[in-house]
């Protein structure tokens, strides 16, 4: 009797473990609204002057290039020792990455191996730590959320605890496996999203498949305004994430005219013409009127920009 009760026990022990850690995260939940605006009016003016980037982000590039500006001092001493440090000669350096799945994000992880000081010393280690600014698309944005989503790793060690198991077989084969946890898994997610209340489509399948791929914790309330709370962001010890798409017309894709669009840890939104406004990214998902909330006050919506849903909406933004 006591090996039958001590049997029963474990089971209801681990389907409440199993039912409590796939609570899915992913499901946007409601919140209390932030006493800042949700919406702000961006003009397609200079960014740093007048209602240009947001407070926060310009917090963040003032302390970043601060560290920035030293580490390529360092790196210019390195390779040349008649370098003159001076703040006022000292540049502010972006790196951007290209679209082109896979290829782009493997290309552009061996680029940010070779230029982390971290990894093993080449003639361009330290180039990653003086970089204000890394934007990506695509592609090179999976390198961006792979990199912010698991609180930037070294390449080395994304590659050697994640990247070869993963990148190993095709993307789809194991989620199409009915008897596969992870297809269980996915399907948690994407079933508490729409009982949530929020329309689902296949992108959010897709979203759950490319975060198998990229990020060490898939099923961790993983959102691109989470990067903010990670200790590197704290630190100002990387650059500010900028992940960008191309916005399109149902039916008209590609649309080389369509507005461009800035994901990052703060704001979402564009500067073009149509729109020329942002939003706290850590609100997305909140109905809006007027840039107010439209149902309560009181009753926002967080969660909802989880970084593999970006992921997935990068390749069908509409």
């Amino acid at each position: 009797m006591p090996s039958s009760f001590s049997t029963v026990a474990t089971v209801l022990f681990s389907i409440f473990v199993l039912v409590t850690a796939y609570q899915s995260p992913y499901r946007p939940m409601p919140a209390d609204c932030p006493s800042t605006p949700l919406v702000r009016y961006a003009p397609p003016s200079d960014p740093l002057g007048g209602d240009g980037i947001c407070q926060a982000e310009l917090n963040y590039i003032i302390h970043r290039y601060q560290n920035a500006q030293t580490s390529l001092a360092n790196w210019l001493q390195s390779i040349d020792a008649t370098f003159c440090n001076s703040n006022s000669s000292i540049p502010v350096l972006a790196l951007t990455t290209s679209g082109g799945g896979y290829r782009s994000l493997l290309t552009g992880a061996g680029i940010i191996q070779g230029f982390d000081l971290r990894e093993n010393l080449t003639g361009v280690s330290g180039i990653f730590q003086s970089l204000t600014y890394h934007a990506g698309l695509s592609g090179g944005a999976w390198l961006l959320s792979a990199l912010g989503g698991n609180n930037y790793p070294t390449i080395s060690y994304l590659r050697d605890y994640l990247w070869v198991d993963a990148f190993r077989g095709s993307l789809l084969k194991p989620f199409f496996d009915p008897g596969s946890g992870t297809f269980r898994h996915m399907q948690t997610d994407v079933r508490s999203k729409n009982r949530a209340g929020f329309h689902v489509t296949l992108t959010d399948s897709w979203a759950r498949i490319l975060s198998q791929k990229l990020l060490l914790k898939p099923n961790d309330k993983n959102t691109l305004s989470g990067i903010t709370g990670s200790s590197s962001f704290i630190n100002f010890e990387v650059p500010y994430p900028i992940i960008t798409a191309l916005g399109v017309d149902k039916g008209n894709f590609p649309n080389p005219n369509g507005p461009q669009y800035e994901f990052h840890p703060f704001e979402f939104g564009s500067w073009d013409s149509g729109v020329n406004a942002f939003m706290q990214t850590a609100y997305l998902g909140s109905s809006l009127s007027n840039g107010q909330p439209s149902n309560n006050p009181e009753s926002c919506v967080t969660n909802f920009d989880n970084i593999g849903f970006i992921l997935g909406r990068l390749l069908s933004f509409s």
